[in-house]
């Protein structure tokens, strides 16, 4: 037995045991407000952010010595006082930074209380549906995936295909497939106001939080139809059909893939995007490829298997997509350019 490996194993469990602590506790200070009360206070002690947010100050503290050794925020020992810099303020406090992450505190408590669930699910089969997977589940990952739309996707992902941008800018119909809460579909709304967009998405909460969006942001070339995706194909024909981060989701992802090909005008383009990882897990030991592969039981799996879907769980990788295109009727499937840690982004066509 190789001693260094057994050593290197238990420290690395112990670690992963660290992170999902400090998750947690990321939680609490997204939601109770304490990374945005740091932000722009400078030096702060534990009683002044006690105050300042009006929460325990017993608790603030140890929450503070947690985040110092998690090295997410600073500490001065001279002063006894805690600081948030300005670039931990970009990725923990600003929620229009393209780095923002408290969408990724917000997904991933919530998930984990769903545990014993999942676990009736590896006994006896099935899986939690969306509907059922928590109140706070939909607006977690609204705000997880809100910076990519809100900064790449007109300005960067639709960019990479050539002539796309002048033809939404010209006027187009343009569909949005797994709309989720609407951030995606009202990016592309804003960025080509001549274009018509629809956002399909099965979630009664979803499009009831993607309508209001729409509304705050006085659009009017923009609709929401809670419906399932494959229902995409009554709707006429578009010049565009997107699918963010969803497809691997679906209960039915084969049906979904062959009604946007139906649904796709025959100049028409397919962006589909996946998460960016390979098919084979063992090509997959790194923070993200981590990630990926502990999210799937927990949420894109079981989302599927609970209705006795396909349940192809979050990593497909470049392999599946194409098999899945092809067996679809896509003839093109082109990986776009873009440079992203997250996903791989396909142009598809008929």
């Amino acid at each position: 037995m190789n001693e260094k490996k057994v050593e290197e194993l238990a420290f690395r469990v112990v670690g992963d045991m660290g992170g999902a602590f400090t998750m947690a506790l990321g939680y609490i200070g997204d939601r109770l407000g304490l990374y945005k009360a740091m932000a722009g206070a400078g030096p702060l002690t534990s009683v002044e952010l006690a105050e300042k947010t009006k929460l325990n100050e017993r608790y603030v503290r140890e929450w503070l010595r947690a985040m110092v050794a998690a090295e997410y925020i600073d500490f001065d020992p001279a002063t006894n006082k805690y600081v948030m810099t300005e670039e931990q303020a970009f990725v923990l406090a600003n929620e229009d930074s393209p780095m923002f992450v408290g969408g990724g505190f917000h997904f991933t408590t919530p998930s984990l209380w769903n545990v014993p669930k999942i676990m009736d699910a590896f006994r006896i089969g099935g899986g939690i549906s969306y509907s059922d997977i928590g109140d706070e589940i939909p607006e977690a990952i609204e705000r997880f995936f809100r910076p990519g739309y809100m900064h790449s996707l007109a300005q960067e992902w639709l960019a990479a295909v050539p002539g796309l941008p002048a033809r939404l800018e010209k006027g187009a119909a343009i569909a949005d497939v797994g709309c989720g809460c609407g951030q995606s579909t009202v990016a592309m709304a804003k960025a080509f106001s001549n274009s018509k967009v629809l956002g399909i998405d099965y979630d009664a909460r979803s499009i009831k939080r993607a309508r209001s969006l729409a509304a705050s942001n006085g659009l009017t070339n923009v609709e929401f139809l809670q419906a399932a995706a494959h229902e995409i194909r009554n709707n006429g024909k578009y010049d565009l059909i997107c699918s963010f981060d969803c497809i691997h989701d679906m209960v039915d992802p084969r049906g979904t893939l062959k009604a946007i090909y139906e649904a796709l005008a025959d100049d028409g383009v397919y962006i589909w995007a996946e998460p960016n990882a390979s098919h084979n897990a063992h090509d997959n030991r790194n923070p993200i490829g981590k990630a990926f592969h502990a999210i799937s039981p927990l949420h894109c799996m079981t989302v599927s298997l609970a209705h006795n879907g396909e349940g192809l769980g979050t990593v497909i990788g470049e392999v599946g997509a194409r098999a899945l295109a092809a067996e679809a009727g896509f003839s093109k499937f082109e990986v776009l350019p873009i440079a992203n840690p997250f996903n791989l982004f396909y142009a598809l066509g008929k």
